[in-house]
């Protein structure tokens, strides 16, 4: 029982590992350009022992998409009808200050947006996601606003005709601080939530 325990967790634990090698190959070379060679390589494996746990490239990315997926999952038991417009956009800051420190995650999901083919349509397909959740996010927060008496009717409404905008920030943002690691993003992001927040005549703490 004990040698089946020890075996069970070694097992768990080149599965991290592989995981972890995958996502830095998907993120800095795509999905089309990475090889489960290149994977194994970075996860001190051979591609044997890759394809032990992953019988194919495009398993490997449902697991890690599917990994990350679950990150997102938990980050959505916020109960966004319970958030004011401010908290809202504190929100907002503090999402691009958790993203500083999850590069290759964030990058992988730039990749994956417009990724040609070759099997990734999955990968966009779970970018898309993040941005989905976005705007239903901006629906529930402006409904919550507006039941509140937080907003008129016509500002909520503006509200969720600005959820593409905010999503384009966002995704600005992002996209710079790939190109520049030294681009402070989440000044980017405070800059325009004082911005918004001056839009409803609001007051947020530290934007």
């Amino acid at each position: 029982m004990a040698r089946t325990l020890v075996s069970d967790q070694a097992g768990r634990e080149t599965r991290t590992r592989i995981l972890k090698a995958a996502l830095e190959q998907f993120s800095e070379r795509g999905y089309a350009g990475t090889s489960i060679t290149a994977v194994a390589k970075a996860a001190g494996l051979s591609a044997p022992g890759v394809l032990h746990h992953f019988p194919d490239k495009q398993t490997l990315l449902t697991a890690v998409l599917e990994d990350r997926g679950r990150l997102v999952a938990d980050e959505q038991e916020i109960s966004y009808e319970d958030l004011s417009l401010a908290d809202a956009l504190e929100l907002m800051v503090h999402t691009v200050e958790e993203n500083v420190h999850d590069r290759a995650v964030i990058r992988l999901e730039h990749l994956c947006a417009l990724a040609p083919g070759d099997g990734s349509e999955l990968a966009a397909k779970w970018s898309r996601l993040r941005l989905d959740r976005l705007r239903a996010a901006a629906e529930v927060v402006a409904d919550r606003a507006l039941g509140d008496g937080e907003v008129s009717a016509v500002e909520r409404d503006d509200i969720t005709d600005m959820a593409d905008l905010i999503i384009a920030t966002l995704v600005g943002l992002e996209h710079l601080w790939l190109l520049d690691d030294t681009f402070d993003m989440v000044a980017g992001m405070r800059t325009f939530t004082r911005m918004l927040a001056n839009q409803f005549g609001i007051s947020v703490p530290g934007a």
